[in-house]
C-alpha cells in the first residue's frame, strides 16, 4: 500500500513505535514514535550494511516532497554515494553559511580587508563595538532599518548624539562594503537620516578652565593625565599622540610622523617645548618593549578614552563646584590653536603646528619650508604660559 496525505495527518500513536512503509518510493516509510512525534525516513543498504536516513517531519515537509527528496537520494545511492553522508554535508554547508553570513563573521572580515588599510581602523571599531555586541549573532539580512534606527536613537536619548552619529556612518559604511563585495544586496540603512544635527565645534577652554584641567589631571596622571596635558600643550591629534613610540624620537625634542600615522597622510614634524619632553621623559613611565609613551600595559597604545575623558570632566566640576560646559580631547587641540593665536602666532605656523593641510596649487607642492624654527618658538611660548598659569 502507498502512503496517503491522509494516512499521515490521522496515524495515532500506540504503546509501540510504528513504522508504515510507502509503496510509490522504495525504502521510504513513515515513523510514528510511542509519544507521537512523526518523521519521514529511508532505509536503505549501503556497503553491505542496512542504514536509516531522518528526511523531514511531516508537520513541514508535504509528502509528495518526502518523496521528491527520497528519490534523489536513491539517484545518489545508484551512484555509489552514502545518502546520509551527502545529508551530512549539506547540513554543514548550511551551518557554514549561516556563521559566516553573521554580522560578527562579516565584520572580521571588513576588518581584514577593508579597516586594516585605514588609519581610522580603532576609532571604525571602537564605534561598531556596540553593533556587534548586540547583534553580531544576527545574519547580515536580518539586521532591520527598525534595528539601526533604535541603536542610534538610544545614544541620543542617553546624551551621545556625536556617538549616535558616528555609529550611524560607521555601520551604514559596513553595509556599503557588504554589498559591493556581494554578502548582501540591500543595506537597512539607506536613506535614514543622521539622528542628531550637531553643532559648530567652537568649544575651547578658558583660562579657570585650564587651571582645573590641570589640577583635576593630578590624580589621573599614569598615563591619562600625561596625555591629555601633552595634547593641550602640543595641539596635537589625540590618535597621534597616543601612538607615539620612542622610534618617532630622533632628538628630545622632536617627534617626526612619516605619513602613514598622520589623518591626512603627510608627514608632520612637531617642536617640541621642554614641558612636553619632561612628560616624555618621565620616570613612571611603564616599560615596553614597543615603546609607547602612553601606555597601560607596555605592549599596546593606550584606547578607549571615554571612561578617562569622564573622570578627567567629573573632577574638574568637582573642583569648580558646578557643571562646566562639556568638552573633549579636540577641544584641547583647539584650546592650544587658540592660545597661539592669542600669543601673536601667524596663522600658517599654527597651521604647520597643527598639520592642517593650507596653501593652494604648486605653492603647496613646492613649498617644503618646515619652519622649524618658528614653531619651536611658538609651541614654548604657550608651554610657558600654560606653566604660568597652572604653577
Amino acid at each position: 500500500m502507498s502512503l496517503t496525505a491522509q494516512f499521515v495527518n490521522n496515524v495515532k500513536p500506540k504503546e509501540k513505535e510504528q513504522r508504515f512503509p510507502d509503496g510509490r518510493v522504495a525504502g521510504l516509510f513513515l515513523r510514528v514514535s510511542k509519544s507521537g512525534n512523526k518523521a519521514f525516513q529511508l532505509r536503505y543498504r549501503f556497503n553491505k550494511k542496512d542504514r536509516s536516513l531522518v528526511i523531514g517531519d511531516p508537520e513541514l515537509m508535504s509528502l509528495s516532497e518526502a518523496r521528491d527528496a527520497a528519490r534523489k537520494y536513491l539517484v545518489d545511492l545508484a551512484a555509489g554515494i552514502d545518502p546520509s553522508h551527502k545529508n551530512k554535508q549539506v547540513k554543514e554547508e548550511n551551518i557554514s553559511r549561516i556563521v559566516e553570513g553573521t554580522i560578527k563573521s562579516l565584520l572580521n572580515r571588513y576588518e581584514a580587508e577593508r579597516l586594516s588599510q585605514l588609519k581610522s581602523k580603532d576609532n571604525a571599531l571602537t564605534f561598531l563595538r556596540e553593533f556587534r555586541r548586540e547583534f553580531g549573532d544576527l545574519e547580515i539580512n536580518n539586521f532591520t532599518k527598525k534595528h539601526f534606527t533604535n541603536l542610534t536613537s538610544r545614544f541620543v536619548a542617553e546624551g551621545k548624539g556625536t556617538k549616535a552619529n558616528r555609529v550611524h556612518t560607521h555601520i551604514k559604511t559596513f553595509y556599503n562594503w557588504a554589498i559591493g563585495v556581494g554578502v548582501t544586496d540591500t543595506s537597512p540603512c539607506d536613506r535614514v537620516p543622521k539622528p542628531y544635527k550637531e553643532q559648530s565645534k567652537e568649544r575651547f577652554l578658558l583660562d579657570n578652565e585650564i587651571k582645573l584641567f590641570w589640577r583635576a589631571t593630578e590624580s589621573d596622571l599614569e598615563p591619562w593625565g600625561y596625555l591629555y596635558r601633552f595634547l593641550l600643550l602640543t595641539g596635537q591629534r589625540l590618535n597621534e599622540v597616543a601612538y607615539m613610540t620612542d622610534a618617532e624620537l630622533p632628538e628630545a625634542d622632536h617627534w617626526h610622523l612619516s605619513s602613514s600615522r598622520t589623518k591626512n597622510a603627510l608627514r608632520h614634524d612637531v617642536f617640541l617645548p621642554s614641558q612636553a619632553q619632561q612628560i616624555i621623559n618621565r620616570n613612571t613611565r611603564i616599560a615596553g618593549n614597543a615603546g609607547f609613551v602612553f601606555t597601560t600595559t607596555g605592549e599596546g597604545a593606550v584606547r578607549s578614552f571615554d571612561r578617562p575623558n569622564k573622570r578627567i570632566r567629573r573632577r574638574m566640576n568637582e573642583l569648580a563646584g558646578r557643571e562646566l560646559e562639556h568638552f573633549t580631547p579636540h577641544d584641547l587641540r583647539r584650546t592650544c590653536e587658540t592660545g597661539l593665536a592669542m600669543l601673536g602666532t601667524p596663522q600658517p605656523v599654527i597651521d604647520r603646528i597643527t598639520n592642517h593641510i593650507t596653501g593652494r596649487g604648486m605653492a603647496r607642492v613646492y613649498n617644503m619650508y618646515d619652519y622649524r624654527n618658528e614653531k619651536a618658538a611658538a609651541l614654548q611660548k604657550w608651554a610657558d604660559r600654560v606653566e604660568r598659569l597652572c604653577g
